[in-house]
């Protein structure tokens, strides 16, 4: 820890964000507890909420340090780190999930002109494998 105190004094940062792996749960709490009293830290990036970890943690962490949490991580690509949203981490904590961040995520990856396509061949009952096979590949995206 020491080092890291010597490297902050250094570099003296705008912002001492913590990584921290939401799968870890409560052993999370301890941690952020003891980078804050060392470094200060400014907030709090929480990772691999794309598990099926409810991310309890946050709340915890939140608590302890009252520091942030500013980024979510969802994967492991450079655009899957998205601003954190308590409500809907909240909605996950308590086993209703993220819905939100699923409708954003269709309307980003989702082809709507395909999906239109899709749903009226299903009204008029022309839908084939093919179809099926090109619905199935879009919500592989999801």
């Amino acid at each position: 820890m020491e080092e890291l105190k010597l490297i902050k004094a250094e570099v003296n940062p705008q912002e001492t964000l913590l990584v921290v792996d939401a799968m870890t749960g409560q052993d999370a709490v301890n941690v952020a507890e003891t980078f804050d009293q060392t470094l200060d830290i400014s907030g709090v990036v929480l990772t691999k909420l794309d598990g099926d970890t409810r991310g309890g943690a946050a709340l915890s962490i939140r608590e302890i340090t009252g520091k942030p949490i500013k980024l979510a991580g969802v994967g492991e690509k450079m655009n899957d780190l998205e601003t954190f949203h308590p409500d809907r981490m909240a909605s996950r904590i308590l086993g209703m999930g993220d819905v939100m961040s699923l409708i954003e995520k269709a309307q980003t990856e989702l082809d709507e002109e395909e999906a239109q396509k899709l749903g009226e061949k299903m009204l008029t009952k022309d839908f084939n494998f093919e179809d099926y096979l090109s619905l199935m590949r879009q919500m592989k995206r999801l």
